[in-house]
C-alpha cells in the first residue's frame, strides 16, 4: 500500500477536530438575578379614565378589590386610606373563563361607574 502526502494532512487535521468534538463542555449560561415579581399591575377599568382621580396607592386598593370580586363573584366595597374616595365592585356572573363586573367609585360624594370584563389567564389568576 502506498501512503501519499495527501493521507498525512487529513489525520492531523482530523485529530484537532476530534478535540473539539461532543467531549468538550459547553460554557454555562451566565447567571440572571432573580425578579421579584410584585404586585400584578393595575388593570382593567380602574386602570383607565375611571381611576385617573385616583392615587396610585388608593387605585391599587381598588384593583385588589376588583380582583377580588372577580374571584368570589360576590360585590366587593373599598375604601381609600386617605380622604373621602370610596368605591365597590359588582360582578356578574361567570361566563367560561371571564367575568363582566361594573366597577363604581365616589370620589368627593360623586359617583362615577365604569364596566369591564376580567378573565382568567393561563396561571388561573383574574386579570382585567
Amino acid at each position: 500500500m502506498k501512503i501519499s502526502a495527501r493521507h498525512f494532512i487529513v489525520l492531523p487535521a482530523f485529530a484537532v477536530l476530534a478535540a473539539c468534538g461532543p467531549t468538550a463542555t459547553p460554557p454555562a449560561p451566565p447567571l440572571t438575578p432573580a425578579i421579584s415579581a410584585g404586585p400584578p399591575p393595575v388593570s382593567g377599568v380602574i386602570a383607565g379614565p375611571l381611576g385617573a382621580s385616583l392615587s396610585e396607592a388608593d387605585r391599587r386598593i381598588a384593583a385588589d378589590a376588583q380582583i377580588e370580586a372577580l374571584e368570589k363573584g360576590q360585590r366587593k366595597s373599598w375604601k381609600a386610606k386617605t380622604g373621602t374616595t370610596f368605591g365597590f365592585v359588582e360582578p356578574g356572573a361567570e361566563s367560561g373563563a371571564c367575568r363582566d363586573y361594573t366597577h363604581t367609585i365616589y370620589v368627593d360624594g360623586r359617583p362615577q361607574s365604569g364596566k369591564g370584563q376580567g378573565c382568567r389567564g393561563a396561571d388561573g389568576a383574574w386579570r382585567g
